[in-house]
């Protein structure tokens, strides 16, 4: 095969958190995140893209998809693979993390209960849950479904069959029997339901736990004449009963109860996925203890003194550009900027695109601030950016209503680019302010995604994102872009002849070499362009967290493309293209991943940066994710892992602070 399929390769991108789980280097409470992390993953992954494989193999004839794989064999390789991970996953839980907290004096109790925590626990029943649960019984009811992504403890007692919904919304997955601080005692809600078992069903009775996940894709009718919010609304309610991608159960269950379960809701053999007694391990997000020990050190965010010290922002930043870097630097810095321009009387329009935003956004309090004040306030919303659908249309409907002008997406390209701008009145003159990003408008992800920003009044560039608001605006509208790189347009011809370039200094016996940051690498055409510079020379670095599909098919490109992943506390979601360009570097920051969506089917933004300082410092930055010797890993040419190998330790996220603050003081681009 000449690409690795991309699911496949995902799998290793979760088992690369898996194995910060598994790093006994790694403080206690940042494990059991990571642990949330992967199962979070874990779950996200198969309702979109094992569902997909699902639907393609039932619907479309189980044809190769572009990577030349059947969905048989992906959903064979993946199930597979994630039993071996689930394997892995139980053993660091149970083997190193909870004695590693009972040693801290913080316990979570699993199965060994002394008598008093049985009594604590019988108490908890008696006071809160007898009277609030339902005890289905299932043993001939062939109408009942299963709540995606709802933990139910499956029974067995004298030959009946029931289902308990747990409600750990009411009620808390983790229950604290402590009678003191001294040392805190833990169960969770499924246990004190086993426990006290024998009150509801009698002494000869088993409880596991089981869970259905279920396909999230927006099936729309494209026929219907309804407006995209309207059949958003009515897709996100059919996503609660949409086709089972896994069951999830107890391996500890007899098969014999868990194919009579499976016949009942019609689930196949191959979406039955056993696990451990526990499900949801993504609710380890909210486990009740935050010892700072525990935790990763924490660190105070590197101020931006140029606007800490400036009276008037939009002065500062037509003074000189501004860069700045999350989440090293405060994301007030952004919401700040909108805040003031939604205040100031001068302002008279602004501009912006949402893809993800948070649940309590700032940023669209303050859109809706400047159109209460009369500001013209437009807004392209991604009405269809997965599983943020309802909080995106949310904040539309809300703008709407305080007089922001809402377009959710055109036609069929989703919307991702993370550019606003702003339209001042200084004089006689409207003067434009252009926000450029790598990641999306939302403060709460700001804290942990590393990504880049520029604010900036130069005309090269907002001559360029009015060009981006005018399409988006009207469709009819033909842009020209003189600096930036969008897509659909002209992203992917100008990155192709860019490595063209590169190739061309090789053959001339010049220096031929580009690194690049993504978060994914899947685009065939992208990786054959990749593929032929290698062969001709052309020292290739890439820099890929997630996704990369790519594998070497020579021994040029063996020797010639070296690739690494790096996961560590922050998320690394920031696009770097650089070309070496004959020694006159050429570098962008983008919002697009070299995924055949992002280059050809969606609003994508790369912006070029043009001053020497932040030039250096994004080069500084990238050698030091290259040679990064604590959280980077070597990908091999099978799509495998080692870790980055060097003398003495290199974290490029701790070196990052250390970069921010240097550049800071006198930080201009």
């Amino acid at each position: 095969m000449n690409y690795t399929d991309r699911d496949i390769n995902w799998l290793s991108f979760n088992e690369r958190i898996l194995q910060e789980a598994e790093n006994a280097q790694t403080p206690l409470m940042e494990r059991l995140k990571f642990l949330a992390i992967y199962s979070s993953n874990l779950e996200e992954f198969y309702r979109v893209r094992v569902a997909n494989h699902r639907f393609a193999q039932k619907y479309k004839g189980d044809k190769k998809n572009k990577y030349g794989y059947r969905p048989s064999f992906v959903l064979q390789q993946i199930n597979k693979i994630v039993s071996l991970q689930q394997e892995r996953l139980g053993k660091v839980f149970y083997s190193e993390i909870l004695p590693g907290l009972s040693q801290k004096g913080i316990h979570l109790l699993t199965q060994d209960f002394s008598e008093a925590d049985r009594n604590l626990m019988g108490r908890f029943y008696d006071e809160k849950l007898k009277n609030n649960f339902t005890l289905k019984d299932i043993t001939e009811d062939s109408n009942f479904k299963l709540k995606n992504q709802t933990v139910y403890l499956y029974a067995i007692s004298e030959s009946r069959f029931y289902l308990i919904e747990l409600d750990y919304k009411t009620f808390g997955r983790f229950i604290n029997l402590s009678s003191s601080d001294k040392a805190k005692r833990f169960v969770q809600l499924d246990d004190i339901f086993r426990s006290n078992a024998p009150k509801f069903l009698g002494e000869k009775s088993a409880l596991f736990a089981i869970k259905i996940s279920r396909d999230a894709e927006l099936y729309m009718d494209e026929d219907l004449e309804e407006n995209i919010v309207v059949k958003i609304k009515k897709s996100i309610k059919n996503r609660e009963t949409g086709l089972p991608s896994r069951l999830l159960f107890d391996e500890n269950i007899p098969f014999k109860y868990i194919d009579f379960l499976r016949k009942k809701i019609d689930v196949d053999m191959s979406g039955l996925i056993p696990g451990g007694r526990y499900h949801n391990f993504y609710d380890f997000f909210g486990f009740p203890v935050s010892e700072e020990s525990l935790c990763y050190k924490k660190r105070e965010k590197v101020p931006c003194a140029r606007l800490d010290q400036a009276s008037n922002w939009f002065a500062e930043v037509k003074k000189e550009n501004l860069f700045l870097s999350f989440p090293y630097q405060n994301y007030r810095y952004v919401t700040g900027f909108l805040n003031k321009a939604a205040m100031d009387k001068e302002v008279e329009e602004i501009n912006i695109t949402l893809y993800r935003v948070a649940e309590s956004s700032e940023i669209c309090m303050a859109l809706e601030k400047a159109a209460k004040s009369g500001k013209r306030v437009v807004v392209l919303d991604e009405a269809q950016a997965r599983f943020d659908e309802k909080s995106n249309i949310y904040w539309g409907e809300r703008l709407i209503k305080a007089g922001a002008h809402v377009k959710y997406g055109i036609d069929h390209l989703k919307v991702h680019a993370k550019i606003f701008s702003i339209k001042r009145k200084e004089g006689e003159s409207i003067q434009t302010y252009a926000y450029m990003g790598t990641g999306n408008f939302n403060e709460k992800t700001a804290e942990i995604y590393g990504d880049h920003a520029l604010i900036t009044s130069e005309s090269a560039y907002t001559k360029d994102v009015d060009e981006v608001f005018a399409f988006l605006k009207d469709k009819t509208h033909t842009p020209k872009f003189d600096s930036l790189l969008v897509a659909p347009f002209n992203l992917r011809s100008s990155v192709e002849q860019l490595i063209e370039n590169e190739i061309g200094y090789s053959k001339e016996g010049k220096i031929g070499k580009m690194t690049i940051k993504l978060n994914s690498l899947e685009d065939p055409e992208m990786i054959n362009k990749i593929r032929r510079a290698a062969d001709y020379g052309v020292k290739i670095e890439l820099i890929v967290r997630g996704i990369c599909c790519y594998h070497p098919l020579s021994a040029l490109q063996e020797k010639n493309i070296k690739i690494v992943s790096i996961v560590d506390r922050f998320l690394e979601h920031t696009r770097v293209y650089h070309f070496h360009n004959n020694n006159e570097p050429l570098i962008y920051l983008a919002s697009a991943d070299w995924m055949t969506r992002n280059l050809s089917g969606r609003i994508e933004v790369a912006f070029p940066i043009h001053h020497k300082k932040t030039k250096s410092f994004i080069l500084a930055s990238l050698n030091a994710q290259l040679h990064d010797n604590v959280n980077g890993r070597l990908i091999t040419g099978t799509g495998k892992s080692q870790m980055v190998s060097g003398s003495g330790t290199l974290s490029a996220q701790e070196k990052m602070y250390d970069l921010v603050s240097e550049n800071n003081a006198q930080y201009a681009v």
